[in-house]
Parts: structure tokens; C-alpha cells; sequence
């Protein structure tokens, strides 16, 4: 099931630059930046993290950020997502353990909220 596009809008899918607060993405080049500096992010974690720029504010389960980025059934493998979530909150985040933009919701999964919190 190819779901990754169910949750965008018509707007973001035809820009080529999609932004969230200091963040933002380059679709044409396959660049992130963080207030215009460059982010270096994996083919995954660029998936993932434009995924959920395409999709602010909207919490997804662990399964649907696999199905979406990997594009594959999700076998219950926690922490592959875990581990991408962990990194790209290493790159786009003042303070990793205190997030700004990428959100735990517990017992639920993650989304993209911008707290306004300079850390």
C-alpha cells in the first residue's frame, strides 16, 4: 500500500520548498536546512523528515511513518524508526532530549510541532 501521499495537500506537493518554523527543505535539490544552513541527512531520515513537514502538526504510528518512508509492511521493528527520529533530532534540534519540532507523543508515535522554544 503506497500511502505516503495520502496526507498532503495539493499545495505542498506542487512547492518545491516546504518550511516549518526554522526548518526547511528543498525538494528539487534533496536538501534540508536549518535557518538557511545546511542539514546532512540520510536518504531515510530526508524521507522522513519531509514527511512530516508535508504534515505538520499530525501525529503518525510508528507504522505509518514505515509504510510511508520505507514504503514496505511494517514487521514491528520499533527501532528503526527510533533510531532515524534519534538522528534527525540530532541535526534539527538545539537540545535533542528537549525537542522543539519533533514530538514523542506517548504511546502513540511523533509529530512535526513547532513549540516556539528557543533552547
Amino acid at each position: 500500500l503506497r500511502r505516503s501521499n495520502e496526507y498532503i495537500s495539493k499545495e505542498q506537493k506542487d512547492s518545491a520548498i516546504v518550511s516549518y518554523g526554522e526548518l526547511s527543505i528543498d525538494k528539487e535539490k534533496c536538501c534540508a536546512y536549518k535557518s538557511g544552513e545546511l542539514i546532512e541527512l540520510g536518504a531515510k531520515e530526508y524521507k522522513l523528515l519531509l514527511f512530516f513537514m508535508e504534515n505538520t502538526e499530525k501525529v503518525f504510528t510508528k507504522r505509518q511513518l514505515y509504510q510511508a518512508v520505507w514504503d514496505d509492511e511494517y514487521y514491528y521493528d520499533d527501532n528503526t524508526i527510533m533510531v532515524h527520529i534519534s538522528r534527525i533530532r540530532n541535526r534539527i534540534e538545539n537540545d535533542p532530549q528537549r525537542p522543539r519540532y519533533l514530538k514523542t507523543i506517548r504511546g502513540i508515535g511523533y509529530k512535526l510541532h513547532d513549540t516556539g522554544d528557543v533552547v
